[in-house]
């Protein structure tokens, strides 16, 4: 008999609060659904299991026959969303890494493997260059990966977002295995129905606490989401927040046409669209469902497989400031990253600090960035004001289209508000802004029209002119959720 059991464990990201006294239980034998909304605090929950980050206070311990088991995440395997495997090597090669044990000679793989690698039908591959093959062949050599550690704790991170449901159907019985076996499996997803499938538990995180559990027969797709929107409802009543741009008129020109774009790894496919001037696309839906990639190859950072791109100039900003941010650099250096050599050297191609410093310095004001000094690091730099460092750097750019992921992830309301009423303005200057979320009081207040996608395809279009609340526009979204 085990248990993971969290008591009082709390976690701060410098004024934002993303586990607030968080205690729980997990037992073996059975699979355990976590749900919540964007910041309910499952991403820091997920981290904190697989001993990537550590607990202000309180502490999460494995007990297994009434001892201690030492350091949890040692003991803990994670299946991640997006495959973390080595695709310049062979299928069986990565089954090995870490099994090494001597310095020349080939590394065997596991006494099981055959069972392992047959019943995930990926027996065949084990000869075959990862990168060679697909999404969801890598997906499941990191599952893989995750039986042969020998682990007590599984947990699932949107694990079938890229598998087919025939394959998502021999994870569920793979997962079902490992609980039968007496392994502790956790569930973090937003398909709803995957938790009606395989779950008898599912904990709802609100603010970094639990605020319900759900078990047995009141799990259901409808009790789910009624508690995934209860939040948003409740602040709706107090305050419905202000909305930024207006809904697009019929027949608005557009500044680019998606004409049967599919995903060269099979994301998405047959996806028609029109990029509307002047206004604000919001691409939504679960992960897996295509909407996030759909927005990366919007912005150029994805091979599509229709024949060449139109010839319109675009800029794309990733969901993790890790990826946008130079951490090394200040924050005037940052704010002028992405202009022309033109602009920042002398007819001979060398930078002038002072035009650097100077245009820097218009940028400050223009996009009500707080900082002590244009020559500060970046990093001492809010969250909030380094996202809105990043997205003027895009703005000056002028690209016919604008392309952000998740525009206040991590963001405080004052900052996000800020954020708002830049793309707003962008947009109202005739250019298109593409942006991917998933937060139904973010799309409320950003959103001109929403496009939603579930298995790769377009599900439905959201005229924003006929949603009064953010609660009509979550109902809406949890419907498509419910379906996916």
């Amino acid at each position: 008999m085990m248990e993971l059991v969290a008591e009082g464990v709390e976690k701060s990201y410098g004024a934002t609060r993303a586990l607030a006294g968080l205690s729980m239980r997990l037992r073996s034998g059975e699979i355990v659904g976590i749900a919540g909304p964007n910041g309910a605090g499952k991403s820091t929950l997920t981290r904190m299991l697989a001993g990537e980050e550590t607990a202000d206070r309180g502490e999460i311990t494995l007990i297994r026959d009434g001892q201690s088991a030492g350091e949890c995440w040692k003991h803990v395997a994670v299946v991640h969303q997006e495959p973390h495997v080595w695709p310049n090597i062979t299928v069986g090669e990565n089954l090995s890494v870490g099994r090494e044990s001597r310095w020349l000679g080939k590394v065997g793989l596991p006494a099981n493997a055959e069972t392992v690698l047959t019943k995930l039908g990926i027996q065949q591959y084990v000869d075959y260059q990862l990168g060679d093959l697909s999404l969801a062949i890598r997906q499941r050599v990191e599952i893989a990966r995750a039986m042969f550690s020998g682990a007590d704790v599984f947990l699932f991170d949107e694990p079938n977002s890229a598998l087919t449901e025939e394959e998502s159907e021999a994870l569920f019985a793979t997962m079902n295995e490992l609980a039968d076996e007496g392994r502790i499996i956790v569930l973090i997803t937003h398909r709803l129905n995957d938790f009606v499938r395989c779950c008898k538990r599912v904990v709802i995180l609100r603010d970094g606490l639990i605020a319900r559990e759900l078990k047995d027969a009141d799990i259901t797709e409808a009790n789910i989401a009624r508690e995934l929107t209860a939040h948003i409802a409740k602040a709706a009543s107090n305050q419905s927040p202000a909305r930024f741009v207006g809904a697009m008129p019929l027949g608005a020109p557009s500044s680019l046409e998606l004409n049967r774009w599919s995903d060269d790894n099979g994301a998405f496919r047959d996806i028609y669209l029109k990029l509307p001037r002047g206004g604000i696309t919001v691409l939504s839906g679960v992960e897996g469902s295509g909407a996030r990639e759909l927005a990366q190859a919007i912005g150029g950072f994805r091979k599509l497989r229709s024949r060449g791109r139109p010839q319109v100039t675009t800029t794309y900003l990733a969901a993790n400031r890790r990826d946008t941010v130079f951490g090394n650099m200040s924050v005037a250096e940052n704010l002028v990253s992405r202009r022309s050599w033109q602009e920042l050297c002398n007819p001979v191609p060398f930078l002038r600090p002072d035009r650097i410093t100077e245009a820097a310095k218009r940028s400050i004001v223009r996009y009500g960035v707080k900082t002590g000094s244009p020559d500060h690091s970046i990093t001492s730099l809010s969250g909030g004001n380094q996202q809105k460092v990043v997205l003027s750097a895009a703005m000056e750019q002028g690209s016919d289209i604008l392309v952000v992921e998740e525009p206040t992830r991590g963001v405080d309301i004052g900052s996000s508000r800020d954020i708002y009423a830049l793309l707003a303005e962008y947009a109202a200057s005739g250019r298109s802004v593409v942006l991917y979320c998933t937060e139904p009081q973010e799309i409320f207040q950003i959103a001109s029209v929403v496009i939603v996608l579930s298995r790769g395809r377009i599900a439905g279009k959201i005229a924003m002119d006929k949603i009064c609340s953010v609660v009509d526009l979550a109902q809406v979204l949890a419907e498509y959720e419910a379906t996916a």
